[in-house]
């Protein structure tokens, strides 16, 4: 069994792993996890809309997205990993967001069913980064196996309305893409998608680009100042956050809240590889 602990943060209390590598570190500190990435979601979001949080983890962005969207609107949260699932269900139950569903599931380019690691235990006393977890992960046979997991592509949710998607799945955030281009042809939603791995983007920056969208690269921090427990990170060295961040030219009003300073325009592939030269891969993902 993962061992969770409770912590204060920025919208009540959180439970999430106690051997949690990065966000628990950034939680007792701050308060917080990736604040400037909630602040930009919060500024885009509207109540009543729809949104996607796919890679929600233990829920840090399906709460604020929730909170967003108020009860009129609707979240489907997906996150694979058997432990973190419960905790995400715990973190949504405690926050009374009824508007957020949480489904266990693979969203990627296919319908059908796969595996994911799921772990019992850890190594006593190593911190782990349960956010690193990917579709290529195996877990050692002593602390834990493989489970069958449903599969699904955004596209056989069959929405009729959706407004927004987050995406954060270490490395397979084309195949995300690729499978939900229907829904991003009918509905038109902001997406947000993690991009520090950007040998793996370049498609993506194109299929959004030639669908009429305006692309941003977004870089934020795990750790910020100032931070709701007003801590100081003196000694501390902040980790990158990287999504890139794409609006269809109808929807640009949804930028109108959002604090620019953060985000730097893509033009097109080429100015996204030059943007993206020298980008070392940091944990957490």
């Amino acid at each position: 069994m993962i061992r969770s602990v409770t912590l204060e943060w920025r919208f009540g209390t959180l439970d999430l792993p106690a051997d949690d590598q990065y966000i628990r570190q950034a939680i007792e500190r701050t308060g917080e996890y990736s604040g400037a990435e909630i602040d930009l979601y919060e500024s885009i979001l509207r109540p009543g809309d729809v949104a996607l949080d796919v890679g929600a983890n233990v829920g840090i962005f399906s709460i604020a997205i929730g909170c967003a969207v108020g009860p009129s609107g609707r979240v489907l949260a997906f996150e694979p990993q058997p432990p973190i699932f419960e905790i995400l269900q715990r973190n949504l139950a405690a926050n009374g967001l009824s508007q957020v569903e949480a489904r266990r599931a693979i969203v990627a380019a296919a319908d059908g069913e796969g595996e994911f690691v799921d772990l019992h235990s850890l190594p006593a006393g190593r911190p782990f980064n349960f956010g690193g977890i990917d579709l290529s992960s195996r877990a050692f046979s002593a602390y834990g196996d493989t489970v069958a997991t449903p599969m699904l592509r955004i596209d056989s949710l069959g929405l009729g309305r959706c407004d927004f998607i987050k995406v954060d799945v270490e490395g397979a955030e084309a195949l995300v893409v690729a499978g939900a281009l229907g829904t991003i042809a009918a509905c038109r939603p902001v997406l947000s998608v993690e991009c520090d791995r950007p040998d793996q983007m370049a498609i993506v920056v194109d299929a959004l680009l030639s669908r009429g969208y305006r692309l941003w690269r977004f870089r934020g921090v795990n750790m910020r100042v100032p931070n709701p427990k007003g801590a100081q990170l003196d000694g501390v060295r902040p980790i990158s956050i990287l999504m890139l961040l794409a609006v269809p030219e109808e929807r640009l009003d949804r930028l109108d809240a959002v604090d620019r300073s953060a985000l730097q325009g893509v033009g097109d592939r080429a100015a996204f590889e030059l943007m993206s030269r020298g980008i070392v891969r940091e944990e957490p993902a």
